[in-house]
């Protein structure tokens, strides 16, 4: 049982850190700080190795909570696809020398 709960606290805390990531990017791109995009990036390449982590200690340790959802799988995937979208966006514009 209480394998279950952490199993689902990790997936709703990375998807309420997903929202929170898309939320801030929205904001520093209407903004035009685009460089803080990059540090969103890393927390999100931060967050996809804990979940992956504990994906495999799901997995290899035989609890069986990963039978019933392949959400951490999704949630997985839209991290790591934030992360280079974010990265994209990131970039700041050269500056031309005078």
């Amino acid at each position: 049982m209480l394998a279950s709960i952490i199993y689902w606290a990790i997936i709703f805390v990375c998807i309420a850190w997903a929202i929170l990531s898309v939320w801030f990017s929205i904001f520093y791109l209407s903004r035009k700080e685009n460089g803080n995009l990059w540090a969103f990036a890393f927390f999100n390449v931060v967050v996809a190795i804990i979940q992956a982590v504990s994906l495999v200690i799901y997995r290899t340790w035989g609890f069986g909570v990963t039978q019933y959802s392949s959400l951490i799988y999704l949630v997985l995937a839209v991290l790591l696809g934030l992360t280079v979208i974010q990265a994209v966006l990131g970039r700041e514009p050269k500056l031309k020398a005078a």
